[in-house]
């Protein structure tokens, strides 16, 4: 990308590093969703505007609520740059939901974040909340460390099904040092095999930073599809906030480098990963597969046919969330089921997708109960490539589906807030 700016002259940084992918990514494009309600119904420009407002061309897929700026690390790579004692009250974050809730009819999925949102004391009040309101589900992301000494804290996770999304971001403790600012490994090791005993859901979220952790990514996919955690997360560094001091040409890394690093794991096959078609398609990468047994998976896309993969995945948080989705898949499977004898799946692909069937057929559609079918029966790897002021992008802003619901009652997407609100 080159741009010119008056005051400060000619700048260009890389958005891509595969001319391949990112010519294909621009036929991975379908057209937005819009809210239901815009809560800014005039336009007076941009950023004065913001929060969504009528030019925004996206509804919301997955909001993301900063709870709490109060934090028990010092990250260097933190979006944020300083704490503050910001802590979110229950009767705001209860407002917060019921914006959302009229924005947008429903709300799959919510995100709670920070600073460090484990630490909140209102925290479980917010669980509480939360599940009266009708959130399908709750995702808590988190470092960890208080998690891993506060058995309560897990105890309640596992009661209102909350997922921790845990900052993993290798096995080497110099990275943690340079990403994190502590030799942080183990403590991160012993949370996860503590989750996986006690059945506490949990997902991956992993910076990657060039020159400093991109050589151990597949190793990272291999341990993710190894283990029982839900859904991983790959985040390129943004060089926004604490991480404004990182050399933005020495460690930018981008979705195609991280896609090509990913297909060397050996549960992941070229083609799998395509971008999201209802954002823009340099924010987000994914693959979704479907889980045969311990250490077979099934890519989903290779499953559906692109065509209906795509129409599944679009302007939702998860795929099969929906009624039409939810019947696709399961027309799929019976088309998988009839032809098995003529196909060249093996018994254990037919098997798990006779169980699937049995399980669809039970009872009838319900939002949770795909929600539930999803998290036992698929895996998914997603690319979330931020935005800091180098590659700052206005097309890239208004399709965006991550906001950060304020307490004002806006909701400012992401990259908007770190860049623009918090400087």
């Amino acid at each position: 990308m080159e741009k010119f700016c008056p005051d400060h002259g000619f700048s260009e940084t890389l958005i891509s590093s595969d001319k391949e992918w990112y010519e294909q990514s621009l036929t991975y494009v379908k057209p937005g969703q819009i809210p239901q309600l815009y809560n800014q119904e005039k336009f007076s420009g941009c950023p004065d505007s913001c929060g969504f407002c009528v030019e925004h061309q996206q509804h919301t897929c997955l909001p993301v609520i900063e709870i709490s700026y109060n934090c028990d690390l010092n990250c260097p790579i933190c979006l944020k740059g300083e704490c503050s004692n910001f802590q979110m009250t229950p009767a705001q974050f209860e407002n917060i939901l019921d914006n959302l809730i009229a924005t947008e009819g429903t709300v799959d999925v919510v995100n709670l974040s920070g600073g460090e949102p484990a630490l909140h004391p209102d925290l479980n009040t917010f669980f509480e909340i939360a599940a009266q309101i009708g959130i399908s589900q709750l995702s808590l992301s988190t470092n960890g460390m208080e998690l891993l000494k506060n058995k309560t804290l897990r105890d309640n996770l596992k009661k209102y099904g909350v997922i921790a999304a845990l900052q993993f971001d290798g096995f080497d403790d110099a990275t943690y040092t340079t990403l994190r600012g502590a030799p942080i490994v183990k403590e991160k090791l012993k949370l996860i095999e503590t989750l996986e005993n006690e059945n506490v859901l949990y997902s991956l979220v992993v910076t990657i930073a060039n020159n400093i952790n991109q050589h151990e990514i597949s190793r990272i996919t291999d341990f993710f599809f190894q283990s029982k955690a839900l859904t991983m997360m790959f985040q390129p560094l943004t060089f926004t906030g604490a991480a404004s001091n990182f050399d933005h040409i020495k460690h930018r890394i981008t979705i195609a480098d991280i896609v090509r690093e990913i297909e060397k794991s050996t549960f992941v096959k070229k083609g799998d990963f395509n971008p999201l078609p209802c954002s823009h398609y340099s924010c987000f990468a994914l693959a979704y597969f479907l889980k045969v047994e311990n250490n077979q998976y099934f890519s989903l896309k290779e499953f559906l046919g692109k065509e209906n993969y795509l129409d599944v995945i679009a302007n939702k948080t998860l795929p099969g969330l929906d009624k039409d989705g939810y019947s696709l898949m399961k027309q799929r499977l019976y088309e998988f089921w009839s032809a098995s004898d003529s196909s060249d799946l093996n018994d254990k692909v037919i098997e798990r997708i006779r169980k699937i069937i049995l399980e669809m057929n039970a009872c009838g559609f319900t939002q949770k109960k795909a929600l539930n079918m999803g998290k036992e029966n698929m895996k998914a790897i997603f690319i979330h490539h931020f935005m800091d002021v180098y590659n700052f992008d206005f097309s890239r802003l208004v399709k965006c589906c991550n906001p950060y619901p304020r307490i004002d009652n806006r909701l400012v997407p992401i990259c908007a807030q770190n860049i623009i609100f918090n400087t």
